[in-house]
């Protein structure tokens, strides 16, 4: 796409160096190390089903000031109640979205590739409810917000994408919500368990990601609970083994787990 690449080149200086600013106003400081997208990045990119129904030039002008960073796990990204100054698009790796009450966090949910996070703050150009890091390497794609909203105005294609995105974290929000109410902490431990091993049937054994104490927060209880729930679980078919959990009987599992199409099926 010639035409794309050389309209994402011509960005004037006043733009580069507003978004230079605010990165130097950033809390994360290896953000001040990104740089603007070069031409194979920017072609991957353009290839996310994400942005695959927009006409050329408005992805031109989207893409025309973002950039494209990659962050190690354990760096926060945005904090609850600032404001939101660049949308992030989780291109490869995992994100936490979570809050802090009280002087302690709890997990609201993961994030995987590929998809936006935390997107009503900037179309609403509003203060973020929650906070975000990483709990794995990931590359991360941050569009200035002010750009997001003026596509979003006048693109019908961009929009339906944001459309999507908004619904697709409100329906999440609701599943999890549902989980919450009508499932015992160790029901939605099972039932998380039993998500992962759909995600890849061929692997043996599922191993816990990140620690067991963010594992407790995203199903709402303390790591305490979580090892005793755990240890529940020996009697539903799974063993564990330090951050292995390998299913030994699947229907046994399920039959304890009981999944909901309208609450675990990612796709419902």
């Amino acid at each position: 796409m010639p035409d794309a690449l050389d309209q994402i080149c011509q960005i004037s200086p006043s733009e580069l160096m507003s978004i230079t600013m605010k990165f130097d106003k950033c809390h994360t400081p290896l953000m001040r190390d990104a740089t603007l997208l070069r031409s194979d990045q920017l072609a991957q990119i353009m290839s996310l089903p994400l942005f695959s129904e927009m006409a050329e030039e408005a992805l031109a002008d989207l893409l025309g000031a973002a950039l494209l960073q990659q962050f190690p796990a354990g760096v926060v990204l945005v904090h609850e109640g600032h404001h939101a100054d660049f949308l992030h698009v989780l291109v490869d790796g995992l994100v936490e979205i979570f809050t802090e009450q009280n002087e302690e966090e709890w997990g609201i949910s993961l994030v995987g590739p590929v998809t936006t996070f935390i997107l009503a703050a900037v179309v609403n150009d509003q203060p973020y409810l929650n906070s975000a890091r990483t709990l794995s390497g990931s590359n991360i794609l941050l569009i200035p917000a002010q750009r997001v909203r003026d596509i979003f105005d006048r693109d019908v294609a961009f929009a339906r994408v944001v459309a999507k995105e908004l619904a697709f974290a409100y329906r999440s929000s609701i599943k999890k919500l549902k989980g919450y109410m009508a499932r015992s902490t160790v029901e939605r431990l099972a039932n998380w368990i039993l998500a992962e091993a759909y995600r890849d049937v061929a692997r043996e054994a599922i191993v816990i990601p990140f620690h067991r104490g963010t594992l407790a927060s995203h199903i709402g209880t303390t790591r305490e609970n979580l090892s005793r729930n755990l240890a529940q679980l020996t009697e539903h078919g799974v063993r564990i083994r330090g951050r292995e959990i390998v299913i030994d009987h699947k229907e046994l599992l399920e039959a304890f787990a009981r999944p909901q199409r309208l609450i675990d099926d990612p796709t419902s």
